[in-house]
């Protein structure tokens, strides 16, 4: 197998292997399933709107809240509930579509049957939530919806809702809140399943029981299930996500809803408007953090739901935003394979960044056109597959190294290898060169055919390199039946030109003693002196050539520190003859 297919068989293998682990990832799905992961795409989710930046207010919901100026008006915390049978007549009466009070009214209490006589002729929501498991079931009426197909849970907690003077008259929608694993609120439940005296029903979320209050006719359905599902509401479906809530797609900041204080409700525009009560003073608590702000009033949470459904303005993440998670982190692995494994390490870099930075703009996009896809999962693909591609190129070159230093020395290959700029000074400095060729061979070689000639050569080969590897010397070159060995790199020794006869000695020895010599005679020319390197090619003077194009020319010419020991093996060892 030539090396080059290798290469390219490992990168084949890698390149699946990549694959194949980041379509694990994508069905995974970390962004979801690890509540670390999950805070950690929340965070990035959050950078996406940052980067988009605030939306224009909507024109279909407004807020009236009890902040601290309308408490330091009543004089009293929490709210009355004259205070809401006021709110709920001025709106009314401002031409409200509909009316959601974001409070708790459990308990009797006064100004009960005020708040009910203004709640009895308008189209209001009351909240209801989840009480602890050990609480009494209240008697009331079962949800809004005409249509539930969703997995019922074992042991539904008991609902916690308004009180007896107060039910009857006004819708049901629950007000819990979820919270991701970082804190943050970024998603509302579609529906909650609570536990009453007359069973267990489905409770729509406060907002979507608004909308269905400020239009009677709208039809709500909710079909849930793992992992995907869709809310209903009239001609409109919306996707939920793999909990069965609805991802907000905010719009900006606290009060970016246009919000009125209680204390100036008069000034207050509500015509047409689905209005949401609710308390933002400082001290009542209903505050959370969300993507643009941290302390977000709890109200305008599900504020941002109904605009969000009015404006058909939808955050997808369900079933088919996960296959194009998977395909999208198919794309970003083989992004930063093929980038990483970049011959030049520079290129690598700036081709792995190129990829996350084309990741980050479709991520954006996606997000802008209203597709919430996992970013954990694209970016530990694209992590993987960088890894990857820069692990492979390394182990080539690592491979390339060993499989070179098999024809170098070890002296020269560490020093280019650990070497900045991996060339040697061009400057003249002192050396010695040596060429050692064999006698006749050419005569010899005809008589033992291309086989014989190559066993022939690696014997020859082997030899020189056992002799010059205890004397620190460096074969820069083999040419056929030519070996030029260098003492004084990577760094010139006083004892360069000792070592150099040393290993002529050590050559003769070495060759006399071997059983499969054939009896030819080595000649051994050399060069002591100043020699101008660069690379592996060695000069003479200011011209440069190649090494065995130096040697030839300093043995044809007779340099003045040029010197040839020709010599031949005799009956009685080595003879010494000159030229």
């Amino acid at each position: 197998m030539v090396a080059g297919d290798g290469f390219r068989r490992e990168r084949r293998i890698t390149g699946a292997i990549v694959l194949l682990l980041s379509l694990l990832i994508a069905i995974w799905h970390p962004g979801d399933r690890s509540t670390f992961w999950q805070g950690v795409e929340g965070r990035l989710l959050d950078a996406r709107f940052l980067w988009r930046g605030p939306l224009a207010p909507p024109m279909g919901v407004a807020i009236i809240a009890f902040d601290d100026a309308a408490m330091a008006q009543l004089e009293t915390f929490p709210p009355s509930r004259s205070a809401l049978a006021e709110v709920v007549s001025n709106a009314s009466e401002a031409g409200a579509a509909a009316i959601a009070l974001d409070f708790l009214l459990i308990g009797s209490g006064d100004g009960d049957e005020g708040l009910a006589g203004a709640l009895a002729g308008t189209n209001a929501v009351l909240g209801v939530a989840e009480a602890p498991a050990d609480a009494a079931l209240q008697g009331l009426q079962s949800g809004a919806f005409a249509v539930v197909i969703a997995p019922e849970t074992d042991k539904p907690l008991p609902a916690l809702g308004p009180t007896d003077a107060l039910r009857g008259v006004a819708e049901i929608g629950h007000v819990n809140l979820r919270h991701d694993s970082d804190g943050a609120a970024r998603r509302l439940s579609a529906a909650q399943y609570l536990s009453t005296e007359g069973g267990n029903a489905w409770y729509p979320a406060l907002a979507i029981a608004a909308m269905k209050a400020s239009n009677d006719e709208l039809d709500l359905q909710l079909r849930s299930s793992q992992p995907s599902g869709h809310l209903s509401v009239g001609e409109t479906q919306i996707a939920l996500d793999r909990q069965g809530a609805i991802p907000l797609n905010f719009y900006g900041q606290a009060g970016t809803i246009p919000t009125y204080s209680f204390a100036e409700i008069g000034d207050a525009d509500l015509r047409g408007k689905i209005i949401f009560v609710g308390a933002t003073a400082t001290g009542f608590g209903d505050r959370h953090a969300t993507s643009y702000d941290a302390t977000f009033p709890g109200v305008e949470l599900h504020a941002t739901l109904a605009a969000n459904v009015i404006e058909q303005r939808f955050l997808r993440r369900d079933a088919l935003t996960w296959s194009w998670d998977i395909a999208l982190a198919l794309m970003a692995a083989t992004l930063g394979f093929l980038g990483a494994r970049l011959d030049r390490p520079w290129l690598g870099v700036l081709a792995t960044a190129a990829a996350f930075t084309a990741l980050a703009l479709v991520l954006q996009a996606a997000f802008v056109a209203g597709w919430w896809l996992d970013g954990i999962t694209a970016v530990f693909s694209l992590l993987f597959g960088a890894s990857a591609g820069a692990g492979l190129r390394l182990m080539q070159h690592r491979r390339r190294a060993a499989n070179l230093a098999l024809y170098q020395s070890p002296l020269l290959v560490e020093r280019l290898a650990d070497a900045t700029d991996p060339r040697f000074e061009a400057s003249a400095r002192p050396a010695v060169v040596l060429f050692v060729d064999v006698a006749n061979f050419t005569t010899h070689s005809e008589s033992l055919g291309p086989e014989g000639t190559a066993d022939f050569l690696r014997l020859f080969h082997g030899l020189v390199e056992q002799s010059v590897e205890p004397l620190r010397g460096i074969i820069t070159h083999f040419a056929g039946d030519g070996a030029m060995v260098v003492f004084g790199l990577p760094k010139p020794s006083p004892d360069d030109a000792i070592r150099a006869l040393c290993f002529i000695e050590v050559l003769y020895a070495t060759v006399g003693a071997s059983s499969e010599w054939p009896g030819l005679g080595l000649r051994v020319g050399g060069h002591a002196g100043p020699v101008v390197n660069g690379g592996v090619k060695f000069c003479h003077g200011a011209e440069q050539k190649s090494s065995i194009a130096w040697v030839a020319d300093a043995l044809a010419n007779a340099l003045p520190n040029s010197w040839r020991l020709p010599r031949r093996l005799g009956p009685s060892g080595p003879i010494f003859s000159a030229y």
